[in-house]
């Protein structure tokens, strides 16, 4: 052919063409292999058309006669090829009408049934004929040669003849192929979709043209094919192809076609084409919003998502799904406020896909529904969330395994993002969002749980607690009551990780309601209804994790290891009233208050105080270590003490910690640090009048006493002198903490005579701090004796014992004379010279009879007892005085001292 065509042999040429065109005829190739020959020929007809152009040049041949030559080819494939190629020449040249021409072609390419080699055909018109249509400013419009009508009517009989037949592959050949029939029309549906493309592309297409002519004719194309491949591609094309204005105004015929659809067609995938098209057109035209409020396009939506429920039944969970996530990230775009349209949806969702029994099993469901139920959480917060009251029906219907990550996934945004929850419905609302995080499910899987999983899925709850917050304290206090009935459901096992973090919670509450109270009080108000909101301001800076650190200075506060203990935060004002205060009347014993106080509009720090105490008692019947427990009740009665000036209340949470600590703690070690905790909080409050300060500390000194090893015993007798010399005082009040300067006098009573000034600084309900020297020397005597002991046993057991263990005896006593240089400091009567001076050559004589001992404690003991006599003839050339005392009698007491070192 080509080289006939450089010969100029018309004949010739086109004998050549059309054999070169039989080759379209076969039937045997694949569409994949068929498009390959076929590309191989449209880049030969090019040189055949350019031949033709050509020969018109010369003057040789006519269009006019070359058109109907063509038509002589004996075969009707290779001569429709042949008259498209000679047609689009003629249109070209305006020898010929367009209008006429393209009419003429797109009827005799009907002579081509065969669906392979007819859609190609086709495709060949199309492109080809692109350019020449006689488009609205086309050169080939008017004149006869027609207009945009005839261009629209041109392509969508070509659209039309080449649905058909691509539809009519799929009913080719064996039932066993058909998977690969459809594999090998989707790679054919661009061919098919070209004609929707071109005519998107028009000049002259108009929203009345479109709506009036173009969609109607192809949706009732769409719909009368009845072939999902075709439905879903075409339905694709006509959404993306056409202009965001043409479809604002005709989604109505849209939506109306989707339930006629078949069931295989991808809906949910059409309808998100269409929202997520609408929305973006939302976002570029505040006019456009408004149009679409106007026409209510989120109702349209959702009507057509029911009607397309209601038409096919048996739509698969996971496609039910997709279409409300659809439709739910619409809303979301272009009605962002209003929340009650997402529950509609949510509503609806659970609706339909608990009629059908549920996800059924669906994993590919499941995760949609996720998706689903993730989307307010990203685009409201959730505290908004939480009005949702269809979310958690939904929640419902996932797994236990799902329900729980989606369940973790909600409190984490909760408490990353630092929102409060701050209403008593939506604090229901929100533990019904977490329901398998707080209670076991129906279904079972909590059982297998480890205790570390359960552990870190509790701290997740124990953090969501602290998100329940009102600015008002008496809200607050009831907020904490709804979340405790509700993690109440969930077993000793999650108790014990949860109860915790509502106490110290509750705590909390205790400060803001006693600063309420110290600032009207300051204020000349004298009220104690529950603490003005200002107050409520000041005190909220107080956390769970406060209340902890308070119960938590255990030992320290009461080793004496050189160091002083810290009065109790807010011990302010002792017009108060002392021991007795509200808690007198509320209770009388521990029983008592296990009661916990009915939610009343206006609470207490009493009644918060008796809550606390039910929720402390309540972690104690569930705790595995009851350390925790003890320490919550340790908090709340120095809370007790110190905030609520309430002696009954305390004395009812220190009775508890004892009881707890008798009975439920065996593990030595734990023994030592939970009675360290007791002796250190017991130090700290100043609310006890003389009767139930003694009782508790003859309580500690017994359990200090009846510790197992000599060591503990020592120490804690160490620790238990703090309960009877209290350096601070409430502030305000007489003789306040400061130590007299020189000849050791303490303020407030003449250098600590014995147990009449503790009577005094006891009377009156724990007006004062105690301060009384006989049982403080008592106590370090005690210690001396334990000491002693644990030296007599060491050395009846030498031959058996390790020389760290030998020289452990000696660092007790070296602990027992710091005990005896802080009182010494504070001018305590009986901590003489004589006194101080007989430890010191007891300990310099046992270090010196282990001098030539090589082992590690032996070196550690040398090394605290030198930086002990360092600080003694520091303070003896008087330098490194406390602040507060003078530096001269500073220096005669430690003159009167002797130590080598």
């Amino acid at each position: 052919m080509r080289k006939a065509c450089d010969e100029d042999i018309m004949r010739d040429a086109l004998r050549y063409a059309s054999a070169m065109l039989g080759e379209l005829r076969t039937s045997q190739l694949a569409p994949q292999k068929y498009f390959d020959v076929y590309m191989t020929v449209f880049d030969q007809l090019v040189n055949l058309e350019i031949f033709f152009a050509d020969e018109r040049s010369k003057g040789q041949q006519a269009y006019g006669a070359l058109y109907e030559l063509v038509q002589h080819a004996g075969n009707v494939l290779p001569r429709l090829y042949l008259m498209v190629t000679v047609g689009c020449l003629y249109i070209k040249s305006k020898e010929a009408k367009a209008k006429e021409i393209l009419k003429d072609l797109v009827e005799l390419c009907k002579g081509v049934q065969h669906p392979t080699r007819g859609l190609f055909l086709r495709a060949y018109l199309c492109q080809r004929s692109k350019g020449l249509l006689p488009d609205t400013g086309s050169e080939y419009e008017g004149n006869g040669g027609g207009n945009v009508n005839d261009a629209v009517d041109f392509l969508l009989s070509n659209f039309i003849e080449m649905n058909k037949l691509w539809v009519r592959m799929q009913h080719q050949g064996s039932a066993r192929n058909r998977e690969k029939r459809e594999t090998e029309r989707q790679q054919l549906q661009d061919l098919v979709g070209k004609n929707l493309t071109y005519l998107s592309q028009l000049d002259g297409m108009t929203y009345e043209l479109y709506s009036g002519t173009v969609l109607p004719k192809v949706m009732e194309q769409i719909v009368s094919c009845k072939d999902g491949i075709a439905q879903q591609y075409l339905m694709q094309c006509v959404i993306q192809g056409f202009p965001d204005e043409f479809h604002l105004g005709t989604l109505g015929a849209v939506l109306n076609v989707l339930p006629e659809l078949q069931p295989d067609v991808k809906l949910p995938i059409v309808m998100a084409s269409l929202m997520d098209r609408l929305a973006r057109y939302a976002t570029t035209d505040m006019a456009v919003l408004q149009r679409l409020l106007e026409m209510k396009a989120f109702e349209r939506f959702q009507d057509a998502v029911s009607k397309v429920l209601a038409s096919q039944v048996g739509m698969a969970a996971a496609d039910k799904v997709e279409m409300f996530v659809a439709l739910l990230n619409f809303t979301g775009s272009v009605l962002p406020s209003n929340i009650g349209n997402v529950n509609a949806v949510l509503s609806a969702a659970y609706a339909a896909l608990s009629s059908a029994g549920g996800l059924s099993g669906d994993m590919k469901a499941e995760r949609g529904l996720v998706a689903l139920l993730t989307i307010p959480l990203t685009k409201y917060d959730v505290v908004t969330g939480l009005g949702l009251s269809e979310y958690p029906l939904l929640m419902g219907l996932l797994r236990h395994r799902t329900h729980k990550d989606l369940a973790t996934k909600i409190i984490l945004t909760i408490v990353e993002s630092g929102t409060r929850v701050g209403s008593e419905e939506k604090v229901a609302m929100l533990f019904r969002f977490v329901a398998p995080l707080v209670r076991d499910s129906k279904e079972g899987g909590n059982e297998d749980l480890d205790d570390e999983d359960m552990e870190r899925e509790q701290v997740l709850v124990a953090r969501l607690l602290h998100s329940l917050y009102a600015d008002d304290a008496s809200h607050h206090f009831r907020l904490l009551a709804a979340a405790k009935q509700q993690v109440q459901a969930g077993g000793p096992r999650r108790l014990r990780h949860t109860l915790p973090a509502l106490g110290f919670a509750g705590l909390a509450i205790v400060r803001r309601l006693a600063a309420g109270e110290a600032a009207a009080a300051e204020a000349g108000g004298g009220s104690k209804a529950g603490g003005g909101r200002g107050a409520d301001e000041a005190g909220c800076e107080g956390s769970a994790e406060d209340g902890d650190a308070d119960g938590g200075k255990t030992a320290e506060g009461g080793t004496g290891e050189g160091e002083e203990s810290v009065p109790g935060a807010g011990s302010g004002g002792a017009g108060e009233g002392g021991g007795g205060g509200k808690g007198e009347g509320k209770a009388s014993t521990a029983e008592a208050v296990r009661v916990e106080p009915a939610t009343v509009e206006a609470v207490t720090v009493e009644s918060v105080l008796q809550w606390v105490l039910s929720v402390a008692l309540s972690l104690a019947d569930v705790a595995t270590q009851p350390a925790l427990a003890v320490q919550l009740l340790l908090a709340g009665g120095l809370a007790a003490s110190e905030e609520a000036k309430a002696e009954l209340l305390a004395y009812a949470f220190f009775e508890e910690a004892f009881t707890l600590y008798e009975e439920r703690v065996s593990d030595q070690r734990s023994r030592v640090n939970v009675l360290f905790s007791i002796i250190g909080a017991l130090q700290r409050c100043t609310v006890f009048g003389e009767e139930n300060r003694a009782a508790l500390v003859q309580n500690a000194s017994g359990y200090a006493s009846r510790l197992l090893k000599r060591s503990d015993q020592c120490r804690a007798a160490c620790a238990c002198s703090h309960l009877s010399w209290q350096h601070h005082a409430p502030a305000g009040a007489a003789g306040d903490s400061a130590v007299g300067g020189g000849g050791g006098k303490v303020a407030g009573h003449d250098g600590g005579k014995g147990k009449g000034a503790a009577a005094a600084a006891g009377s009156g309900g724990g007006s004062g701090p105690v301060r009384d020297a006989s049982r403080v020397m008592a106590s370090l005597k005690r210690a001396i004796k334990a000491a002693n002991a644990a030296k007599q046993q060491i050395e009846a057991t030498a031959r058996a014992a390790s020389p760290d263990a030998i020289a452990t005896y000696v660092s007790l006593y070296i602990d027992i004379f710091h005990q005896h240089l802080y009182y010494y400091d504070r001018g305590v009567d009986g901590f003489s010279p004589a006194v101080l001076q007989a430890l010191i050559d007891l300990i310099q004589g046992e270090l010196a009879a282990r001098a030539a001992s090589n082992s590690a404690s032996d070196a550690a003991a040398m090394a605290a007892w030198g930086r002990t006599a360092a600080y003694v003839k520091a303070r003896a050339a008087a330098a490194g005085a406390p602040a507060g005392q003078d530096a001269a009698g500073s220096k005669e007491r430690y003159a009167a001292l002797t130590v080598r070192g």
